[in-house]
């Protein structure tokens, strides 16, 4: 039951942070002003497009509202269910032995999780607030991921992996993860289409005008930052540096993928890796020419969860113990 309760987790980790990515690019962060209510009710309320309600200034857009709420709904869920995995480690429930560390640090995490969606709301989509946020339902996600491998059973064949290989993987995932977080960064400051839909120059230039200085900083609380504050050379910079980073990220893995082949064990995490990259690069370029698809754009989140998890899943294997 421990075993099963903990797969769910992850399968409703992944539908969350899949509707936080279609709520966030479908401008509906603020769909409900309040939190955790919707204009004051648990449902969204039943009237029309534009109706203004009472002691609130933003009128109501029912679309929008529900893709907010039903993104509430399942994050609630998921934080009850962690809640209940917590507690069956905490009675000894897991058929293989677990300590009580990672389930009460990801109970512990998923609730501040929680006040990090409220301060989306609270704090008007501020862009560091929405990334954490974001990275937020990474991490969950990963965390969830790492409780189940560690309830699997042990490959019985193992190859012993050199340090300098390892060394490489961890690099990797450092990487992937920044990657990651500039890819939250990007999204949160409405920057995917500062370089119009121009790939793989920028406004016409492989170095277009930039203003690096501004593309950072985390800006002042209580501003509404919805579709961003940040003027276009900034936003070019903050896409270049995305774009610069992939590139990193993908050499990294590839040389990952060519280093690690000899391994036969990890065949299949490294085709698994190497074909979710492709997707992901792929994915990224269409959001681009395309001008942010948002079937594309949900995509290239959901696709960089699942790389991330790959290659979770690839440093279990190469640090367990041999049997």
């Amino acid at each position: 039951m421990f075993k099963k309760l903990v797969q769910f987790s992850i399968v409703l980790a992944f539908i969350v942070v899949i509707l936080g990515a279609y709520t966030r690019l479908g401008d509906a962060g603020l769909g409900c002003p309040d939190w955790p209510t919707c204009y004051g009710q648990l449902t969204v309320p039943d009237a029309q497009d534009g109706t203004k309600i009472e002691g609130y200034d933003r009128p109501l857009e029912v679309a929008k509202g529900w893709k907010e709420m039903v993104h509430r709904y399942a994050a609630s869920t998921l934080g009850l269910v962690i809640l209940i995995i917590f507690f069956l480690a905490l009675k000894g429930k897991p058929k293989r032995r677990q300590s009580l560390a990672l389930p009460g640090f990801s109970a512990l995490f998923v609730m501040l999780q929680g006040a990090f969606g409220m301060w989306t709301v609270t704090l008007l989509v501020h862009p560091g607030i929405v990334t954490t946020h974001l990275i937020g339902g990474f991490v969950t996600t990963a965390l969830l991921m790492w409780l189940l491998l560690n309830q699997g059973r042990q490959f019985v064949t193992y190859q012993h992996v050199l340090k300098r290989h390892k060394y490489l993987l961890i690099t990797t995932l450092v990487l992937l993860s920044l990657q990651i977080v500039l890819g939250g960064w990007t999204s949160t400051n409405y920057a995917a289409l500062s370089c119009g839909e121009e790939f793989p120059t920028c406004l016409g230039s492989w170095w277009p005008n930039m203003d690096f200085a501004n593309a950072f900083t985390w800006g002042q609380l209580g501003v509404d930052y919805e579709y961003g504050v940040l003027e276009n050379p900034a936003r070019a910079a903050i896409q270049m540096l995305h774009r610069i980073g992939a590139l990193i990220v993908t050499l990294s893995i590839v040389i990952l993928i060519y280093l690690f082949r000899k391994y036969e064990h990890l065949k299949a995490s490294l085709i698994l890796i190497g074909a979710l990259l492709i997707s992901q690069v792929t994915l990224g370029i269409l959001n681009v020419v395309l001008s942010l698809p948002i079937l594309v754009a949900v995509l290239h989140n959901a696709v960089a969860l699942l790389l991330l998890l790959s290659v979770i899943g690839l440093i279990h294997k190469v640090f367990q113990k041999p049997t």
